[in-house]
């Protein structure tokens, strides 16, 4: 987990000004929301691609059916 406080705290040791940090805290927050994925969205991804395995071996034997059907 992201601890913001600290990251702040961090900033301001190596001479940010604390409107500087807060700032700072805040763009990194927004950016880790939107744009990392989080438990739940790789939990589904992997659903997702389940599924598609799935179908790719259904897919995959109709048409190793088909060709042993057609030799």
């Amino acid at each position: 987990m992201f601890n913001t406080l600290r990251y702040a705290k961090m900033l301001e040791e190596v001479g940010f000004s604390r409107e500087q940090a807060e700032i700072s805290v805040k763009i990194l927050v927004e950016i880790m929301e939107d744009k990392l994925a989080t438990k739940d969205d790789l939990k589904e991804l992997r659903k997702e691609i389940k599924e598609l395995e799935f179908k790719l071996t259904i897919k995959m034997g109709t048409m190793l059916a088909a060709s042993i059907a057609v030799l």
